[in-house]
């Protein structure tokens, strides 16, 4: 159900709010927005409210924004906000809950050195993230409380758990991408997840795997599941909610346009789509009757080129025959 809670500071826009803010940042260290920071972070887990959640979730959101991505932000601590933004993303919170949280993780991942943690599984963590690992209580008593207080087991253990919160976070997003869409506030939050996942992907050959591999329930992809989004979207044929479908749609061909002509990324990309029976029938299904659809003229080519795309790969591929898992399809020449 939409929720009708509105963004936060009726007093003041979003934007006059980070400028009052990058003011006063000019005059306060970062210790005193850090520690506003990790209040903040303490009040969505106190509190379920979801004005709470969100109006805490936004002062978190202006802070981030007003720190420098490359030298300040890792400094906030990857695996608290991880454990968090866990927490937030779950089916029972509100869509203005999730909605934040996945800009909140967006400009996270800003920082180069918290999307590499991330693209990794938490395992590139460098002696300047080790600390940060074991920001939270628990993580400190198993990270440094144990009998055996040697530096490797400190950083395997903080490694352990920045690679279980990171696989967490990805299932929520993979959640948040398998809801039905069917309200203006589902619709955004299936676009800035598809932003996101756009984001990840560009920052190389370990983000595009992050799209590549398993990460739902039922061991889809995150490519797969955007394959679904498009076609659960191409189904309504109504003017209502046309604007946010179009704009969702636009991002999703974008990605999967991007990644399918990519040198590097645009076999496996396309094996994906079409390793299994089902996967390769949506998939053809979205490709055919998606540039059919009513819609913008931009949209229309993007359509049209990701169709193009697939028909040329499906003319260079053999045969398949469906293995147990999209790793093990065998092929016949």
């Amino acid at each position: 159900m939409e929720d009708n809670h509105k963004d936060s500071s009726g007093l003041l826009s979003p934007l006059d709010a980070e400028s009052l803010l990058r003011q006063h940042n000019m005059s306060l260290p970062f210790v005193f927005w850090s520690s506003v920071f990790t209040v903040m972070l303490q009040i969505v887990v106190k509190y379920s409210e979801e004005t709470i959640r969100t109006d805490a979730l936004s002062v978190m959101i202006l802070i981030l924004r007003t720190t420098d991505p490359k030298e300040e932000r890792h400094r906030f601590g990857f695996t608290s906000i991880m454990t968090r933004l866990h927490l937030l993303l779950q089916k029972e919170n509100g869509l203005l809950v999730k909605k934040h949280s996945v800009r909140l993780l967006f400009l996270l991942l800003n920082c180069p050195v918290m999307l590499k943690l991330l693209c990794s599984g938490g395992k590139d963590g460098s002696e300047q993230m080790e600390s940060e690992g074991c920001g939270n209580d628990g993580l400190k008593l198993l990270c440094s409380g144990g009998k055996d207080g040697s530096k490797q087991m400190e950083s395997e253990g903080c490694e352990n758990d920045r690679s279980q919160v990171i696989s967490s976070v990805l299932v929520d997003l993979s959640e948040c991408l398998s809801c039905e869409a069917t309200c203006s506030l589902e619709i955004e939050l299936c676009r800035l997840v598809i932003v996101l996942l756009a984001y990840i992907a560009s920052s190389g050959k370990l983000g595009y795997e992050v799209l590549l591999g398993p990460v739902s329930a039922r061991g889809a992809s995150f490519l797969e599941l955007i394959m679904q989004v498009l076609a659960s979207q191409m189904q309504y044929e109504t003017q209502e909610l046309l604007k946010e479908r179009c704009l969702l749609m636009r991002e999703a061909l974008i990605l999967l346009n991007r990644l399918a002509s990519h040198a590097n990324f645009s076999k496996p990309t396309l094996e994906v789509l079409t390793s299994s029976k089902l996967c390769a029938t949506l998939t053809i299904d979205v490709a055919n009757r998606l540039p059919q659809t009513r819609m913008a003229n931009d949209l229309a080519e993007l359509a049209q080129k990701f169709r193009s795309r697939v028909y040329a790969f499906l003319e260079e591929k053999p045969l398949a025959i469906d293995g147990p898992n999209p790793g093990g399809t065998k092929f016949i020449s």
